[in-house]
């Protein structure tokens, strides 16, 4: 995917691609609170008619929990909007065709907090994004700067059975964005990359959270989910030849 073609996917604004919100959740009921984003990976398996990826941060430790109940089925942004609600300070947006931003209104209109952060150049060359999820600060150089400067400190994981960083690899190169807007096309990038159904993998979306350690020092989370449902590879775009 090129610069070109990755920036207007970023920017053009959710009126460029209606398929995100024109998918349906089956029902789902959960008899007990979940996660924020636990909530949201089942929602993502339920998606009929097509897939998602997420790019969830989340903000507070403990993590809010929300109820899962569906009756029926419903829209993908009805099935949203009504977890959220329940999460007080959070909203959705469309970010691309495969991929849904969930993030906290406060710190995303802040230009001064590090997903905002602008990053001169990243470039990836056929990397799996399950490694640019877990460990971004290896791959840009503007937030590895930040963490050593001793601002904060970060922390890697992984969220999803069967998953690994040995998987298909992704090929970008984005300029003058930030780091938030890297991310989401990062996980555009792996949604839609066909190595993933010639090798039975999964797409996968990121995941960014905030801990505070034993010593009372802020520690940035960073990890991935996959949250397709079972028959996602029938709804792959086709790849030009």
């Amino acid at each position: 995917m090129t610069l070109r073609s990755m920036t207007l996917l970023l920017f053009c604004g959710s009126s460029c691609f209606a398929q995100p919100m024109s998918l349906t959740v089956s029902p789902v009921s959960i008899d007990h609170k979940l996660p924020l984003s636990q909530a949201i990976a089942q929602l993502g398996t339920r998606v009929q008619g097509g897939y998602m990826s997420f790019g969830i941060d989340v903000r507070e430790n403990p993590e809010p929990e929300v109820e899962l109940k569906i009756a029926q089925p419903v829209g993908l942004g009805v099935a949203l909007a009504q977890i959220l609600s329940q999460a007080n300070g959070y909203a959705y947006q469309p970010i691309s065709e495969h991929v849904i931003e969930v993030y906290p209104v406060r710190e995303s209109s802040d230009p001064s907090d590090l997903l905002n952060m602008r990053v001169r150049e990243f470039a990836a060359k056929r990397e799996p994004a399950t490694n640019i999820f877990s460990k971004p600060a290896r791959f840009i150089p503007e937030l590895n700067d930040y963490f050593l400067k001793g601002k904060t400190m970060q922390a890697c994981g992984s969220i999803g059975p069967g998953l690994a960083s040995a998987g298909p690899g992704i090929s970008l190169d984005l300029r003058g964005m930030t780091l938030r807007q890297i991310l989401d096309a990062v996980a555009e990038a792996d949604a839609t990359l066909a190595a993933h159904y010639q090798k039975h993998d999964l797409p996968v979306g990121w995941i960014h959270k905030l801990r505070t350690d034993q010593e009372g020092k802020t520690v940035h989370v960073w990890s991935f989910l996959s949250t397709v449902p079972h028959d996602w590879e029938r709804y792959m775009p086709q790849q030009e030849p």
